[in-house]
Protein backbone atom coordinates (compact mmCIF):
# COMPACT_ATOMS: atom_id res chain seq x y z
CA UNK A 1 0.00 0.00 0.00
CA UNK A 2 2.77 2.65 0.88
CA UNK A 3 4.32 1.64 -2.26
CA UNK A 4 1.60 2.35 -4.68
CA UNK A 5 0.20 5.55 -2.38
CA UNK A 6 4.00 6.80 -2.89
CA UNK A 7 4.36 6.37 -6.10
CA UNK A 8 1.01 8.58 -6.77
CA UNK A 9 2.32 11.04 -4.32
CA UNK A 10 5.16 11.44 -6.47
CA UNK A 11 3.19 11.58 -9.53
CA UNK A 12 0.97 14.03 -8.30
CA UNK A 13 3.29 16.55 -7.64
CA UNK A 14 4.90 16.37 -10.91
CA UNK A 15 2.45 18.74 -12.57
CA UNK A 16 3.24 22.06 -11.19
CA UNK A 17 7.03 21.48 -12.03
CA UNK A 18 6.80 20.05 -15.52
CA UNK A 19 4.38 23.65 -15.58
CA UNK A 20 7.51 25.55 -14.19
CA UNK A 21 9.81 24.21 -17.22
CA UNK A 22 7.46 24.84 -19.91
CA UNK A 23 7.12 28.32 -18.42
CA UNK A 24 10.85 28.91 -18.59
CA UNK A 25 10.87 27.46 -22.53
CA UNK A 26 8.39 29.22 -23.54
CA UNK A 27 8.06 32.74 -21.77
CA UNK A 28 11.16 33.30 -20.04
CA UNK A 29 11.28 36.33 -22.82
CA UNK A 30 8.38 38.11 -22.07
CA UNK A 31 8.14 40.87 -19.67
CA UNK A 32 8.62 39.39 -15.52
CA UNK A 33 5.87 42.33 -14.73
CA UNK A 34 3.05 41.80 -17.47
CA UNK A 35 -0.24 39.90 -16.79
CA UNK A 36 -0.28 38.61 -20.12
CA UNK A 37 2.72 36.42 -19.12
CA UNK A 38 0.88 35.81 -15.28
CA UNK A 39 -2.22 34.06 -17.57
CA UNK A 40 -0.15 32.53 -19.60
CA UNK A 41 1.68 30.43 -16.73
CA UNK A 42 -1.26 29.69 -14.66
CA UNK A 43 -3.20 28.30 -17.76
CA UNK A 44 0.27 25.95 -17.86
CA UNK A 45 0.68 25.60 -14.08
CA UNK A 46 -2.72 26.11 -12.35
CA UNK A 47 -5.05 24.43 -14.72
CA UNK A 48 -2.84 20.82 -14.80
CA UNK A 49 -2.36 20.87 -10.84
CA UNK A 50 -6.04 21.43 -10.96
CA UNK A 51 -7.47 18.91 -13.78
CA UNK A 52 -4.74 15.96 -12.37
CA UNK A 53 -5.77 15.64 -9.00
CA UNK A 54 -9.48 15.82 -10.05
CA UNK A 55 -11.39 15.18 -13.06
CA UNK A 56 -8.16 14.07 -15.22
CA UNK A 57 -6.40 12.56 -12.30
CA UNK A 58 -6.64 8.92 -14.67
CA UNK A 59 -4.57 10.66 -17.25
CA UNK A 60 -2.04 11.77 -14.91
CA UNK A 61 0.62 9.10 -15.99
CA UNK A 62 -0.17 9.65 -19.69
CA UNK A 63 0.10 13.43 -19.09
CA UNK A 64 3.59 13.41 -17.21
CA UNK A 65 5.08 11.55 -19.67
CA UNK A 66 4.12 13.16 -22.68
CA UNK A 67 5.16 16.68 -21.28
CA UNK A 68 8.62 15.25 -20.34
CA UNK A 69 8.52 13.51 -23.78
CA UNK A 70 7.44 17.52 -25.60
CA UNK A 71 10.07 18.77 -22.98
CA UNK A 72 12.75 16.64 -24.53
CA UNK A 73 11.85 16.73 -28.58
CA UNK A 74 12.05 20.81 -27.75
CA UNK A 75 15.32 20.57 -26.40
CA UNK A 76 16.22 18.30 -29.02
CA UNK A 77 14.38 20.53 -31.78
CA UNK A 78 16.42 23.72 -30.78
CA UNK A 79 20.19 21.72 -30.77
CA UNK A 80 20.46 21.51 -27.62
CA UNK A 81 22.30 18.46 -27.84
CA UNK A 82 24.74 19.34 -30.03
CA UNK A 83 25.57 22.49 -28.11
CA UNK A 84 26.14 20.63 -24.61
CA UNK A 85 29.83 20.18 -25.23
CA UNK A 86 30.41 23.32 -26.25
CA UNK A 87 28.44 24.70 -22.90
CA UNK A 88 29.94 22.19 -20.92
CA UNK A 89 33.05 24.25 -21.36
CA UNK A 90 32.15 27.69 -20.73
CA UNK A 91 29.52 26.71 -17.96
CA UNK A 92 29.47 28.91 -14.99
CA UNK A 93 26.78 29.44 -12.83
CA UNK A 94 26.76 31.03 -9.56
CA UNK A 95 24.16 30.08 -7.14
CA UNK A 96 23.87 32.75 -4.52
CA UNK A 97 22.95 33.21 -1.05
CA UNK A 98 19.38 31.38 -2.00
CA UNK A 99 19.74 28.88 -4.97
CA UNK A 100 17.00 28.93 -7.17
CA UNK A 101 16.29 25.19 -6.80
CA UNK A 102 14.99 26.15 -2.92
CA UNK A 103 12.70 28.42 -4.46
CA UNK A 104 11.17 26.11 -6.98
CA UNK A 105 10.42 23.64 -4.67
CA UNK A 106 9.32 26.19 -2.08
CA UNK A 107 6.66 27.18 -5.19
CA UNK A 108 5.90 23.61 -5.55
CA UNK A 109 4.67 22.77 -2.42
CA UNK A 110 2.66 26.05 -2.01
CA UNK A 111 0.84 25.27 -5.22
CA UNK A 112 0.22 21.59 -4.58
CA UNK A 113 -0.97 23.03 -0.86
CA UNK A 114 -2.93 25.42 -2.11
CA UNK A 115 -4.68 23.00 -4.69
CA UNK A 116 -5.23 20.00 -2.41
CA UNK A 117 -6.70 21.70 0.78
CA UNK A 118 -9.79 22.60 -1.39
CA UNK A 119 -9.52 19.86 -4.10
CA UNK A 120 -9.80 17.89 -1.31
CA UNK A 121 -13.84 18.60 -0.20
CA UNK A 122 -14.92 17.99 -4.25
CA UNK A 123 -16.44 14.45 -5.32
CA UNK A 124 -13.89 14.05 -7.89
CA UNK A 125 -10.89 14.01 -5.48
CA UNK A 126 -9.65 10.46 -5.27
CA UNK A 127 -10.59 9.10 -1.52
CA UNK A 128 -6.89 7.64 -1.03
CA UNK A 129 -5.17 10.98 -1.85
CA UNK A 130 -6.86 12.10 1.58
CA UNK A 131 -4.41 12.33 4.83
CA UNK A 132 -3.97 9.21 6.54
CA UNK A 133 -5.28 8.90 10.15
CA UNK A 134 -2.86 6.22 11.05
CA UNK A 135 -0.28 5.15 8.39
CA UNK A 136 -0.34 5.55 5.01
CA UNK A 137 1.98 7.92 2.22
CA UNK A 138 -0.91 9.56 0.75
CA UNK A 139 -0.51 13.16 -1.36
CA UNK A 140 -2.04 15.22 1.40
CA UNK A 141 0.60 13.69 3.48
CA UNK A 142 3.18 15.62 2.50
CA UNK A 143 2.35 18.76 2.87
CA UNK A 144 3.41 19.53 6.35
CA UNK A 145 6.38 17.81 5.71
CA UNK A 146 7.61 19.78 2.52
CA UNK A 147 6.35 22.83 4.44
CA UNK A 148 9.40 21.91 7.40
CA UNK A 149 11.82 20.76 4.25
CA UNK A 150 11.31 24.00 2.60
CA UNK A 151 11.85 26.53 6.00
CA UNK A 152 14.47 24.88 7.27
CA UNK A 153 16.63 24.74 3.78
CA UNK A 154 16.37 28.76 4.18
CA UNK A 155 17.09 29.00 7.87
CA UNK A 156 20.15 28.87 9.85
CA UNK A 157 21.27 26.59 12.83
CA UNK A 158 21.20 28.83 15.86
CA UNK A 159 25.27 29.27 17.10
CA UNK A 160 24.35 31.32 20.43
CA UNK A 161 21.54 31.71 22.76
CA UNK A 162 21.50 34.93 22.03
CA UNK A 163 20.27 34.46 18.20
CA UNK A 164 17.29 32.66 20.08
CA UNK A 165 15.58 35.87 20.59
CA UNK A 166 15.46 36.58 17.00
CA UNK A 167 14.29 32.93 16.02
CA UNK A 168 11.60 34.05 18.42
CA UNK A 169 10.86 37.31 16.44
CA UNK A 170 10.23 34.83 13.85
CA UNK A 171 8.11 32.11 15.02
CA UNK A 172 5.49 34.79 16.91
CA UNK A 173 3.23 35.59 13.84
CA UNK A 174 3.16 31.49 13.01
CA UNK A 175 1.65 30.70 16.73
CA UNK A 176 -0.42 33.65 16.25
CA UNK A 177 -2.14 32.39 13.58
CA UNK A 178 -2.54 29.27 14.65
CA UNK A 179 -4.04 30.58 17.53
CA UNK A 180 -6.00 32.92 15.48
CA UNK A 181 -6.94 29.90 13.49
CA UNK A 182 -7.92 27.89 16.30
CA UNK A 183 -10.35 30.51 17.46
CA UNK A 184 -11.81 31.23 14.73
CA UNK A 185 -12.46 27.72 14.43
CA UNK A 186 -14.19 26.96 17.64
CA UNK A 187 -15.84 30.35 17.18
CA UNK A 188 -17.38 28.87 13.52
CA UNK A 189 -18.22 25.92 15.50
CA UNK A 190 -16.10 24.72 11.71
CA UNK A 191 -15.61 20.73 11.82
CA UNK A 192 -11.58 20.10 12.14
CA UNK A 193 -9.94 16.62 11.98
CA UNK A 194 -8.35 15.63 15.91
CA UNK A 195 -6.42 13.53 13.72
CA UNK A 196 -4.37 15.66 12.09
CA UNK A 197 -2.96 17.59 14.83
CA UNK A 198 -5.15 17.34 17.97
CA UNK A 199 -7.97 19.37 18.93
CA UNK A 200 -6.40 22.95 19.15
CA UNK A 201 -3.22 22.38 17.11
CA UNK A 202 -2.39 22.75 13.84
CA UNK A 203 -0.08 23.44 10.83
CA UNK A 204 0.89 26.95 11.83
CA UNK A 205 1.62 25.65 15.54
CA UNK A 206 3.54 22.78 13.89
CA UNK A 207 5.85 25.35 11.67
CA UNK A 208 6.49 27.06 14.36
CA UNK A 209 7.38 25.18 17.05
CA UNK A 210 9.21 23.07 14.74
CA UNK A 211 11.41 26.32 14.22
CA UNK A 212 12.01 27.05 17.74
CA UNK A 213 12.44 24.14 19.15
CA UNK A 214 14.73 23.14 16.27
CA UNK A 215 16.91 26.70 16.76
CA UNK A 216 17.42 25.54 20.18
CA UNK A 217 18.48 21.78 19.36
CA UNK A 218 20.76 23.01 16.83
CA UNK A 219 22.87 24.54 19.22
CA UNK A 220 23.82 21.55 20.05
CA UNK A 221 26.48 21.11 16.56
CA UNK A 222 29.18 23.16 16.56
CA UNK A 223 29.44 23.44 12.50
CA UNK A 224 27.19 22.86 9.96
CA UNK A 225 28.71 19.06 9.13
CA UNK A 226 27.54 18.16 12.70
CA UNK A 227 23.77 18.86 11.93
CA UNK A 228 23.80 15.26 10.41
CA UNK A 229 24.64 13.27 12.58
CA UNK A 230 22.57 15.53 15.35
CA UNK A 231 19.37 14.79 13.22
CA UNK A 232 20.01 11.41 12.29
CA UNK A 233 20.80 10.44 16.24
CA UNK A 234 17.26 12.81 17.35
CA UNK A 235 15.28 10.88 14.81
CA UNK A 236 16.56 7.58 15.79
CA UNK A 237 15.63 8.11 19.40
CA UNK A 238 12.30 9.31 18.19
CA UNK A 239 11.70 6.29 16.51
CA UNK A 240 12.49 4.15 19.32
CA UNK A 241 10.29 5.84 21.11
CA UNK A 242 7.01 5.08 19.29
CA UNK A 243 8.20 1.75 18.98
CA UNK A 244 7.92 1.56 22.56
CA UNK A 245 4.03 2.19 22.38
CA UNK A 246 4.03 5.77 21.78
CA UNK A 247 2.59 5.41 17.74
CA UNK A 248 -0.33 2.69 19.27
CA UNK A 249 -1.14 5.71 22.04
CA UNK A 250 -0.89 8.47 19.74
CA UNK A 251 -3.17 6.45 16.58
CA UNK A 252 -5.69 4.86 19.46
CA UNK A 253 -9.10 6.05 20.11
CA UNK A 254 -8.65 6.94 23.35
CA UNK A 255 -10.79 9.91 25.46
CA UNK A 256 -8.68 13.30 24.64
CA UNK A 257 -8.85 14.55 28.38
CA UNK A 258 -5.86 17.02 29.23
CA UNK A 259 -3.72 19.01 26.76
CA UNK A 260 -1.79 16.23 25.84
CA UNK A 261 -4.07 13.98 24.96
CA UNK A 262 -5.99 16.34 23.20
CA UNK A 263 -2.85 17.20 21.17
CA UNK A 264 -0.82 14.02 20.83
CA UNK A 265 -0.47 13.67 17.20
CA UNK A 266 0.91 17.45 16.71
CA UNK A 267 2.86 17.07 20.11
CA UNK A 268 4.51 14.03 19.36
CA UNK A 269 5.43 14.49 15.94
CA UNK A 270 7.20 17.64 17.07
CA UNK A 271 10.60 15.10 17.48
CA UNK A 272 10.12 14.12 13.89
CA UNK A 273 9.65 17.52 12.78
CA UNK A 274 12.88 18.47 14.35
CA UNK A 275 14.95 16.16 12.55
CA UNK A 276 13.65 16.87 8.98
CA UNK A 277 14.29 20.56 9.68
CA UNK A 278 17.59 20.08 10.92
CA UNK A 279 18.21 17.52 8.00
CA UNK A 280 17.13 20.36 5.59
CA UNK A 281 19.60 22.70 7.06
CA UNK A 282 22.48 20.45 6.35
CA UNK A 283 21.21 19.58 3.22
CA UNK A 284 21.07 22.95 1.91
CA UNK A 285 24.42 23.85 3.25
CA UNK A 286 26.02 20.83 1.67
CA UNK A 287 24.11 22.14 -1.47
CA UNK A 288 25.59 25.76 -1.30
CA UNK A 289 28.93 24.94 0.04
CA UNK A 290 30.45 26.05 -3.68
CA UNK A 291 28.91 29.16 -4.83
CA UNK A 292 30.43 29.30 -8.12
CA UNK A 293 29.95 26.12 -10.28
CA UNK A 294 31.53 24.76 -13.47
CA UNK A 295 30.35 22.27 -15.35
CA UNK A 296 32.70 19.46 -13.63
CA UNK A 297 31.53 20.74 -10.34
CA UNK A 298 27.76 20.27 -11.21
CA UNK A 299 27.75 16.78 -12.10
CA UNK A 300 30.02 16.38 -9.29
CA UNK A 301 26.34 17.75 -7.38
CA UNK A 302 24.31 15.63 -9.97
CA UNK A 303 26.30 12.66 -8.82
CA UNK A 304 26.16 12.93 -5.50
CA UNK A 305 22.78 13.75 -4.98
CA UNK A 306 21.57 11.08 -6.92
CA UNK A 307 23.44 8.60 -5.04
CA UNK A 308 22.08 9.55 -1.93
CA UNK A 309 18.77 10.07 -3.68
CA UNK A 310 19.21 6.06 -4.37
CA UNK A 311 19.88 5.58 -0.61
CA UNK A 312 17.22 7.32 0.58
CA UNK A 313 14.20 5.76 -1.40
CA UNK A 314 16.11 2.40 -0.56
CA UNK A 315 15.84 3.38 2.92
CA UNK A 316 12.13 4.33 2.67
CA UNK A 317 11.50 0.71 0.84
CA UNK A 318 13.11 -0.74 4.17
CA UNK A 319 10.66 1.67 6.62
CA UNK A 320 7.56 0.25 4.32
CA UNK A 321 8.14 -2.98 5.73
CA UNK A 322 9.87 -2.09 9.45
CA UNK A 323 8.44 1.02 10.43
CA UNK A 324 6.06 1.39 8.00
CA UNK A 325 4.89 5.38 7.56
CA UNK A 326 3.14 7.35 9.27
CA UNK A 327 2.38 11.57 9.05
CA UNK A 328 0.64 11.54 11.97
CA UNK A 329 3.79 10.93 14.28
CA UNK A 330 6.67 11.98 11.63
CA UNK A 331 8.08 8.88 11.89
CA UNK A 332 11.22 8.04 10.54
CA UNK A 333 9.33 6.41 7.58
CA UNK A 334 7.86 9.55 6.88
CA UNK A 335 11.11 11.51 7.66
CA UNK A 336 13.03 9.35 4.97
CA UNK A 337 9.89 9.56 2.27
CA UNK A 338 9.97 13.20 2.49
CA UNK A 339 13.59 13.92 2.03
CA UNK A 340 13.49 11.47 -1.03
CA UNK A 341 11.00 12.93 -2.54
CA UNK A 342 12.73 16.49 -1.72
CA UNK A 343 16.26 15.28 -3.43
CA UNK A 344 14.61 13.95 -6.47
CA UNK A 345 12.91 17.15 -6.77
CA UNK A 346 16.06 19.41 -6.47
CA UNK A 347 17.73 16.88 -8.82
CA UNK A 348 14.98 17.85 -11.38
CA UNK A 349 15.35 21.30 -10.78
CA UNK A 350 18.94 21.67 -10.75
CA UNK A 351 19.36 19.85 -14.08
CA UNK A 352 16.79 22.42 -16.19
CA UNK A 353 17.23 25.87 -14.14
CA UNK A 354 20.72 25.58 -13.04
CA UNK A 355 22.10 24.26 -16.94
CA UNK A 356 19.89 23.41 -19.37
CA UNK A 357 17.70 26.60 -19.08
CA UNK A 358 20.38 28.43 -18.63
CA UNK A 359 22.10 31.23 -20.71
CA UNK A 360 23.29 30.88 -23.75
CA UNK A 361 20.95 28.17 -24.36
CA UNK A 362 17.47 29.80 -22.20
CA UNK A 363 17.54 32.31 -25.33
CA UNK A 364 17.69 30.12 -27.93
CA UNK A 365 15.16 27.83 -26.27
CA UNK A 366 12.26 30.36 -25.36
CA UNK A 367 12.45 32.13 -28.96
CA UNK A 368 13.07 28.48 -30.87
CA UNK A 369 15.82 30.06 -33.07
CA UNK A 370 19.23 31.51 -32.50
CA UNK A 371 18.44 34.97 -31.75
CA UNK A 372 18.76 36.20 -28.91
CA UNK A 373 15.43 37.92 -27.44
CA UNK A 374 14.67 41.37 -26.95
CA UNK A 375 13.36 41.29 -23.74
CA UNK A 376 15.69 40.59 -20.40
CA UNK A 377 15.22 36.97 -19.62
CA UNK A 378 14.45 35.68 -15.58
CA UNK A 379 15.83 32.66 -14.28
CA UNK A 380 12.24 31.45 -13.06
CA UNK A 381 8.80 31.71 -13.88
CA UNK A 382 6.91 34.68 -12.31
CA UNK A 383 4.50 32.56 -10.95
CA UNK A 384 7.49 31.10 -8.67
CA UNK A 385 8.69 34.97 -7.90
CA UNK A 386 5.47 35.38 -6.77
CA UNK A 387 5.33 32.89 -4.29
CA UNK A 388 8.46 33.30 -3.22
CA UNK A 389 7.90 36.78 -2.19
CA UNK A 390 4.24 36.26 -0.61
CA UNK A 391 4.36 32.60 0.03
CA UNK A 392 2.90 32.70 3.23
CA UNK A 393 0.53 35.18 2.62
CA UNK A 394 -0.75 32.79 -0.37
CA UNK A 395 -1.03 29.70 1.70
CA UNK A 396 -3.16 32.09 4.48
CA UNK A 397 -5.35 33.70 1.87
CA UNK A 398 -6.11 29.94 0.04
CA UNK A 399 -7.18 28.87 3.83
CA UNK A 400 -9.21 31.66 4.32
CA UNK A 401 -10.73 30.76 0.52
CA UNK A 402 -11.03 27.24 1.20
CA UNK A 403 -13.20 27.83 4.72
CA UNK A 404 -15.71 30.57 2.28
CA UNK A 405 -16.06 27.68 -0.07
CA UNK A 406 -16.83 24.47 1.81
CA UNK A 407 -19.39 27.36 3.63
CA UNK A 408 -21.08 28.86 1.20
CA UNK A 409 -21.13 26.64 -2.39
CA UNK A 410 -21.13 22.83 -0.15
CA UNK A 411 -17.87 21.49 -2.84
CA UNK A 412 -19.30 18.03 -1.92
CA UNK A 413 -22.76 18.70 -3.55
CA UNK A 414 -20.89 20.17 -6.98
CA UNK A 415 -20.33 18.57 -10.55
CA UNK A 416 -17.33 17.97 -11.78
CA UNK A 417 -17.49 20.76 -14.31
CA UNK A 418 -18.16 23.01 -11.40
CA UNK A 419 -15.53 21.30 -9.31
CA UNK A 420 -13.01 22.97 -12.00
CA UNK A 421 -14.52 26.12 -12.58
CA UNK A 422 -14.57 26.83 -8.57
CA UNK A 423 -11.22 25.27 -8.08
CA UNK A 424 -9.51 27.75 -11.25
CA UNK A 425 -11.37 30.72 -9.79
CA UNK A 426 -9.61 29.74 -6.54
CA UNK A 427 -6.61 29.37 -7.30
CA UNK A 428 -6.56 32.17 -10.00
CA UNK A 429 -8.06 34.59 -7.29
CA UNK A 430 -5.16 33.87 -4.35
CA UNK A 431 -2.19 34.10 -7.33
CA UNK A 432 -3.12 37.53 -8.79
CA UNK A 433 -3.26 38.52 -5.15
CA UNK A 434 -0.29 37.56 -4.67
CA UNK A 435 0.95 39.02 -8.19
CA UNK A 436 -0.47 42.46 -7.65
CA UNK A 437 1.90 42.42 -4.52
CA UNK A 438 4.82 41.46 -6.56
CA UNK A 439 3.94 44.42 -8.85
CA UNK A 440 3.95 47.18 -6.44
CA UNK A 441 7.05 45.34 -4.59
CA UNK A 442 5.04 44.74 -1.59
CA UNK A 443 6.65 41.86 0.62
CA UNK A 444 4.35 40.38 3.31
CA UNK A 445 4.93 37.15 4.39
Amino acid sequence: KHLSESSDSFRVILPPVIGFVWCQMLWSHLPARSWRRFLLEFLLIGLPSICTLTVANRYLSLYCVLSFAGIAWRLWRSGWSSKVAEAAKSYSYELGRRPIVFTLLRATAYTGTCVAILAVDFEPFPKGYRKSRTFGAAVMDMGIGLFVVTMGMVSQRARYIKELKKVLKVVTPLLLLGLARTLVIAWLDYQQDACEYGKHLNAFFILGMTKLLGSVVSLLARNDRQLLPLSLGLLLLHELVLQCGLSQYVISWQLRKGFYAANREGLSSLPGCIALYLFSIYVAKWYTARNQLNFNVLCSKWRQLLIVTCLGWLSFLICVFVTGIARVTFNAGYVIWIMSTVLSLLLIFSFFFEFALQTPLKQRLASGDAVASKHSQTELPVFVETLNMNGLTHFMISNLLTGFVNMALSPDKRSATECVIILSLYVLATSVVVFLLYLKRIRIA
